[in-house]
């Protein structure tokens, strides 16, 4: 008998952004807006492995604190990292579709579809992770409000693995 196998590469998997997992100390800075937020996110698997779920409890430099929760997970059938996230200080649930670069050790993210919505809310950003997956740094820009005049909130965050 003969088995022969054919490889088409490794599949993709949540479990491939595993390095999210954990206790993160966080600090997210706005120049323009002399503002920050400092973070505690801890990274956990969620529903049967299938997520990866964060929570983040933050206090920023006017006092306000907030508590925000992502979740992660592949999409296979559409072939794409997926993100709900949920805050407790806005209305909106956002969708993003997220993209893992291992070679860059880049993690894309960019807003989702949002057909329903008759707000204007365009987001992207770029998490690269030192080659440890200790700590990082994110960039990125939020665009709210008129389409044709759009708010713009730029950041620089810069994240920690605590354990």
């Amino acid at each position: 008998m003969l088995i022969t196998t054919t490889s088409f590469g490794q599949e993709k998997s949540i479990q491939d952004l595993d390095f999210l997992l954990g206790t993160w100390e966080v600090r997210e800075d706005n120049k323009e807006r002399d503002w920050w937020e400092k973070t505690t996110r801890i990274g956990v698997y969620a529903l049967d492995s299938t997520y990866i779920q964060l929570t983040s409890r933050a206090v920023s430099s006017t006092g306000k604190k907030r508590t925000y929760r992502w979740y992660i997970h592949y999409n296979s059938k559409e072939q794409q990292y997926e993100m709900a996230s949920m805050f407790g200080n806005w209305h909106k649930i956002q969708f993003d579709i997220l993209s893992w670069d291992p070679a860059e050790r880049k993690l894309t993210i960019k807003n989702g579809p949002d057909g329903d919505s008759e707000e204007y809310h365009e987001r992207f950003g770029e998490i690269v992770f030192d080659e440890s997956f200790k700590s990082y740094i994110w960039t990125g820009e939020n665009k709210y409000g008129d389409p044709k005049d759009p708010g713009i909130w730029k950041y620089v965050e810069i994240g920690s693995r605590i354990n």
